[in-house]
């Protein structure tokens, strides 16, 4: 099977991996190397880095609806195109020219959380489940009919990059055997029920921010959601503090949310519901990461006192 590929970040080089392993990929899109860092320095994509390694065919087009790329990929004539990660809409005359349609792996048991975030979403939603499903695409955002899917436990202490690393797995196999039932003429497509549906918009800076009026399992299950981007923080004395490390305690308290209520090894705060959360490591804008202990040591944070 001829099988051209479209994505971008590291998430989805274990799918071009597998399907570079055991079929014909003619072709590979993924987006342009972008400035980044310091010296904005132009950085490739990490499919890119694949591709090249591997001597694959690839592409960086800015824009999937110019008449170039449309007649690249007719001339190709892929038998499917498989989509993961790619960061770009794909123009509905694009899912039309593989015989076997375009076919995306989404990071979410589908039809919940379609859209931009869905690792984070289920994370910050305290899921205790997530996975992959591979879908039929079609004009709407990860509406398209199921064909496979796959699922995983969330833990406790599963964070967004332990999930990141064990879905980014789990959709290549959920594509390759996808891959093997279109292959058989054993694949079904289920309809996605609407009603069942959510959807992860895409994160903000501002959604980093903690209010000490959630309880405490809320604010550590956006702590283990937002480690990437976009952080945990909080303001005290005009200063961001950023939350590396933390946890719900299984402990109560009667102070209003936010009151600081102890300074000793760590940083324990109280949060609604008489839940307490405990700070074990923090950083300041500029500063680097310690621990609660050494940044109690040159910063005065109060018993009592109240954070914003």
């Amino acid at each position: 099977m001829n099988i051209f590929f479209m994505g971008t970040p590291e998430f989805a080089v274990p799918t071009l991996d597998i399907l570079n392993k055991n079929y014909n990929v003619i072709g590979i899109f993924t987006q342009p190397p972008r400035p980044s860092g310091r010296g904005m320095k132009e950085i490739k994509s990490s499919i890119q880095e694949y591709s090249e390694k591997n001597k694959l065919n690839f592409y960086t087009p800015n824009n999937l609806k110019k008449d170039e790329t449309l007649k690249l990929l007719k001339s190709l004539n892929p038998d499917l195109i498989i989509v993961v990660a790619y960061g770009l809409l794909i123009p509905e005359v694009i899912l039309k020219i593989p015989s076997y349609g375009c076919i995306n792996g989404h990071a979410s048991l589908l039809p919940k959380w379609r859209g931009a975030a869905p690792i984070q979403r289920a994370i910050e939603a305290g899921d205790i489940k997530t996975g992959c499903t591979s879908m039929l695409m079609e004009k709407g955002l990860d509406t398209g009919p199921m064909i496979h899917k796959k699922e995983i436990l969330i833990k406790m202490d599963n964070d967004v990059i332990d999930l990141f690393k064990s879905l980014s797995f789990l959709t290549a196999e959920c594509l390759n055997e996808t891959i093997q039932k279109l292959i058989s003429g054993d694949s079904k497509q289920t309809p996605q029920n609407n009603l069942e549906a959510s959807y992860a918009h895409k994160l903000t800076k501002e959604e980093g921010l903690i209010n000490w009026n959630n309880n405490s399992l809320d604010i550590y299950n956006k702590m283990r959601a937002f480690k990437i981007f976009p952080g945990t923080y909080f303001y005290y004395k005009n200063d961001k503090i950023n939350i590396i490390d933390g946890y719900p305690l299984d402990k109560t308290h009667n102070e209003n949310p936010g009151t600081i209520l102890t300074t000793s090894n760590n940083i324990q705060i109280a949060c609604s519901k008489n839940t307490v959360f405990q700070i074990n490591s923090l950083k300041k804008s500029g500063k680097k990461s310690m621990s609660a202990k050494e940044f109690l040591n040159g910063n005065n944070l109060n018993v009592g006192e109240v954070i914003d």
